[in-house]
């Protein structure tokens, strides 16, 4: 299966008569401030004539380092989609079970199916805030005993976070049977995160990061995982040679000296997020709760307002893919481009492009 992701579509745009540079993106849920200037001169000053470390060794060593692990427990990835596929292959068959948590990110199923896996949803309700139930949810795992169980934390798109004591319970019981694949690639956009990196102890638990958002990196695409050195060695196993680029490599070692441009970034995101919040419900909107760098808020036909917004040059992503065809996702970005966002909702709900959401 092909996921739907964010992101422009330059034959979209073509058609519509617009350039890249022209469109404000609020589909992409990255560093609302780009890329920094040194992480983008280190990936220009990648030597294009030599082939890529095949480990991503300094890398690797460098991540290990910031997380206080050891190299051997940290491999580096095309993305964390790569990482995820090369889990559900390693992990899965025919014969397995995969349970995950949605609406979310679609390719923890689109990997589970591709190894033909049983893939079952634990969907969380609108009228529950878009949070799980726990008790009954662990109860769910315990009882289907599945080889993998994917959890995305900030959640995409609903944006949910959970604290310590709720991932470790269904940690527990996904490790009774099998391994939970925690996502945490939008945690550096939280204002109070904890630290996920103490799960890895127990053998049952695999962290996926990403580079890619933290660092506004989605053109060259860096992921990594973190767990024990037995279950990293057996990623690598089926991890393609080079398939992590030499840009992308300078460009991750260049990023993680640059935690004061994450900082400044999650400035940025609290700013964007008050503000759209606050915005939206004076309009009549009514946004979920954000815990990440996205909000998403329900306005009757997603893609019929995506494509009215892409008229006015704004991209927003249609939440249909994630089973939520009444939703957009909008990602922070600067204030000033947030108040076009504002006035071009307003434009097309007078236009009557927004019905069905209690206006």
């Amino acid at each position: 299966m092909r996921v739907v992701h964010g992101g422009l579509d330059e034959a979209e745009l073509y058609h519509l008569g617009l350039d890249r540079e022209q469109v404000l993106d609020f589909s992409s849920s990255i560093n609302p401030l780009g890329t920094a200037d040194s992480v983008r001169n280190a990936a220009l000053s990648a030597d294009l004539a030599a082939y890529p470390d095949r480990q991503s060794w300094r890398l690797r060593v460098a991540l290990a380092t910031s997380e206080g692990i050891r190299p051997n427990e940290v491999v580096v990835g095309n993305g964390s989609a790569e990482l995820i596929h090369l889990i559900a292959q390693n992990y899965l068959n025919a014969t397995s079970r995969c349970l995950i948590l949605a609406p979310t990110f679609g390719e923890y199923e689109a990997a589970a199916a591709q190894t033909g896996a049983e893939v079952v949803h634990l969907r969380a309700r609108q009228e529950d805030g878009f949070r799980w139930p726990i008790p009954s949810t662990v109860t769910r795992i315990e009882q289907a005993r599945p080889d993998l169980v994917f959890l995305c934390n900030p959640n995409n798109p609903t944006g949910v976070y959970l604290d310590r004591i709720t991932v470790t319970r269904l940690a527990e019981a996904a490790g009774s049977s099998g391994l939970l694949v925690l996502d945490d690639a939008f945690v550096p956009f939280v204002t109070t995160p904890w630290d996920t990196r103490s799960l890895i102890d127990s053998g049952k638990v695999i962290l996926v990061r990403s580079l890619t958002k933290s660092h506004a990196l989605a053109g060259v695409r860096l992921g990594y995982a973190i767990a024990r050195e037995n279950i990293i060695e057996k990623i690598e196993s089926l991890q393609y040679t080079w398939s992590v680029n030499a840009i992308a490599q300078a460009a991750g070692l260049a990023a993680l000296k640059e935690d004061k441009h994450v900082e400044r970034a999650r400035e940025v995101v609290g700013e964007a997020m008050a503000y759209l919040r606050d915005e939206l419900l004076r309009i009549g909107l009514f946004p979920e709760p954000p815990d990440a760098n996205f909000l998403i808020v329900d306005v009757g036909d997603g893609a019929r307002v995506r494509e009215a917004l892409l008229h006015h040059a704004i991209a927003v992503r249609d939440c249909t893919s994630f089973g939520l065809p009444g939703y957009i996702r909008i990602a922070a970005r600067p204030l000033v481009e947030c108040k076009y966002l504002i006035a071009a909702l307003e434009k097309i709900m007078a236009e009557g492009v927004i019905t069905g959401v209690n206006l």
